[in-house]
């Protein structure tokens, strides 16, 4: 997993292997079936490979500084150049002429190339999870076109292609690689071009290594880390839908936590829980507006459910006044998939709720089945997530010095329900799928719910139930303070009144439940170090076969990251620091990071590259800045 680059255009993202492979696309959004899926399934999925004819050998990946164009070369001989189009703002000339968009891919000959030296490319999408095989038309200007499901696809080059018969696809060997003149080949998919010049390719190059590089100058960490900060801002900003502003968990789908288990999951939807994340990583690096515009999504998304239980019309579109952007509407349902929600689980980029789960007939990555498509979890309910949207809003408020009152309005019920409800069981934070627990985790963030609220509205005089919200306020923490810590065992336990170490505990001082210092809060810090740490990297918790999925699962890394923070909080500077440098060391050579991390050996495990991960990385180099002797 650590072998793929990623690039990303503001719509959707690719993976390019150090191969020279294009082994994962979906188009055109993130959530959209795949054209490329080579990742999961090498004989069935798609490819599009540029590289050395019979090289036998991977490639060295870079990044251009401050970008997601990615640079891969091949033992001194040659460098291929991928991007996509950028479509965010500030890039948007970069995409011009690149129909709905494209992979560009820019190959040059290396001072030294040997004689004999050849370039080979060959293209064979299969969309919709490798069943379609496209058949490829010659059009005018050199540009052939795929009409197929969904949209229609594309290739130009500066090199004449033919047809393949073998792969129905399309392929050209070059026996004299390029020298003076670079060569190029371009995939895209809608409407193609009337034609597609070197000029335009190198423009689009240049405008988007110019647009990624003027957003990630904005960045204001001026740490130690600085590089790996800017990397994962990068790889966030990367993972948004910029017509919406949702973040996705991740671009891929069913890249397993043990290699050849079973725990594959479909993460390219947007978790309402992110917002408290990425909301705090990325408005202290000074990006207010990508992080506005993700709360921004969820209120749009409130606002939509309260309408649909008011018995509205059906809705088209819901829409909150903003002076910053104008954002795309979303494609709203009558109501979420979890009956008496007023939050889903996860959501597709545009908003809508439609993720049903379902197994596709592929051979899985490195053998890894089932591949799973859509996410089940989304009918969970997970209580948790109504603290983490509030905690945002609160952050975002802090940065904005205020909160919108049409925002307020579509977020305050998010209060109001986990005051209602915070006593019942749910799946918390980690999806379980072996039934509805009483999870402490989700006790503690129904508290976050109410405390922001009476925060927000007390800060910003915001209408609301305050005395209601306090009052429940004072029983969620006495509750969770008598029944959640377990004396014995000196640890809070996963649930209540029991004994199971869950790493999510880690984060009740960061959320301002419990100080750091407070015996038992250090006591719970040290039993998980103990019990669900290995060679310093942290489980999520004990017992995976007893979680209704069964199988074993890699160590995660957020909850190493977690462990950092409270390690900071405790003024154990020298020790946080060193655990968070051990962690960057989990990263793939590019400096991205996956899910999960085996203890063992090191290698990534899970869908990749995690925003979750990321976001935590953020947050644990800031927190290492703000607090070195730790808090009182």
């Amino acid at each position: 997993i650590a072998d793929y680059g990623l690039l990303g255009d503001g719509r959707t993202a690719a993976l390019i292997g150090r191969d020279g492979s294009l082994a994962w696309l979906c188009a055109p959004r993130f959530d959209s079936p795949s054209v490329f899926a080579q990742l999961l399934d090498r004989k069935r999925g798609g490819f599009c490979r540029l590289a050395p004819s019979g090289a036998g050998t991977l490639g060295q990946q870079t990044y251009i500084e401050g970008t997601n164009v990615l640079i891969t070369e091949w033992s001194g001989a040659l460098r291929v150049t991928d991007w996509m189009p950028a479509r965010f703002d500030g890039g948007r000339a970069g995409a011009t002429g690149f129909g709905e968009g494209a992979v560009c891919r820019f190959a040059e000959r290396l001072p030294g190339a040997g004689p004999s030296f050849a370039l080979d490319f060959r293209c064979a999408p299969r969309p919709n999870y490798g069943e379609a095989a496209l058949e490829w038309q010659s059009a005018a200007n050199g540009i052939w076109r795929a009409p197929g499901p969904g949209a229609e696809c594309w290739a130009a080059a500066s090199f004449p292609l033919g047809l393949d018969p073998n792969d129905r696809g399309v392929r050209r060997a070059l026996p004299d690689a390029p020298t003076a003149s670079p060569a190029w080949v371009v995939f895209g998919w809608g409407t193609p071009p009337q034609s597609l010049a070197t000029a335009a390719v190198r423009d689009s190059l240049a405008s988007t290594t110019a647009a990624w590089q003027r957003w990630s100058s904005q960045a204001s960490y001026n740490g130690p880390y600085r590089a790996a900060v800017v990397r994962s801002a990068l790889t966030l900003k990367a993972l948004i839908y910029e017509p919406t502003g949702a973040i996705v968990a991740a671009p891929t789908a069913s890249l397993p936590e043990s290699i050849g288990g079973t725990r594959n999951w479909d993460y390219r939807y947007c978790w309402p829980r992110d917002a408290t994340f990425a909301l705090y990583g990325l408005s202290l690096l000074g990006y207010h507006d990508e992080a506005g515009r993700f709360l921004e999504f969820i209120g749009k998304i409130c606002a939509a459910t309260q309408a649909s239980w008011r018995e509205a019309p059906p809705l088209i579109a819901a829409s909150l006044p903003s002076k910053r952007h104008r954002t795309a509407p979303l494609a709203t349902s009558r109501r979420p998939t979890a009956p008496g929600a007023l939050l889903q689980v996860c959501y597709r980029v545009d908003g809508s709720t439609d993720v049903a789960e379902h197994e596709l007939p592929l051979s899985g990555y490195r053998g890894s089945r089932p591949v799973r498509i859509g996410n089940a979890a989304a009918a969970q309910r997970q209580l948790d997530s109504y603290g983490e949207v509030l905690d945002a809003a609160y952050t975002y408020a802090k940065w904005r010095k205020g909160l919108e009152l049409p925002l307020w309005k579509a977020l305050r019920p998010l209060a109001d329900f986990a005051a209602a409800h915070w006593r019942e069981p749910d799946e918390s934070i980690w999806e379980v799928r072996g039934g509805r627990q009483q999870f402490v985790y989700s006790k503690v963030m129904c508290w976050v719910a109410v405390d922001r609220a009476v925060k927000l509205a007390q800060r910003y005089h915001l209408p609301g139930p305050v005395a209601g919200w306090t009052r429940v306020r004072e029983q969620i923490h006495r509750d969770v303070m008598q029944r959640g810590y377990n004396h014995s065992l000196h640890s809070f336990t996963q649930t209540y009144d029991n004994t199971m170490l869950d790493s999510s505990l880690l984060l009740l001082p960061l959320i301002r439940f419990l100080s750091p210092h407070d015996p038992r809060m250090e006591a719970t810090i040290r039993r998980i170090q103990h019990g669900l740490s290995q060679n310093s990297l942290v489980a999520r918790y004990q017992n995976t076969e007893a979680d209704g999925v069964g199988g074993p699962e890699g160590a995660f890394s957020i909850c190493t990251f977690w462990m950092v923070d409270c390690l900071t909080l405790l003024g154990r500077a020298d020790e946080a620091r060193s655990l968070f440098e051990r962690m960057l060391g989990h990263g793939s050579p590019l400096g991205l990071f996956s899910e999960e991390v085996d203890p063992s050996t090191g290698a990534l495990l899970g869908n990749y590259p995690q925003g979750f991960t990321h976001m935590a990385l953020l947050n644990s180099a800031h927190n290492l800045e703000l607090y070195p002797g730790g808090v009182p």
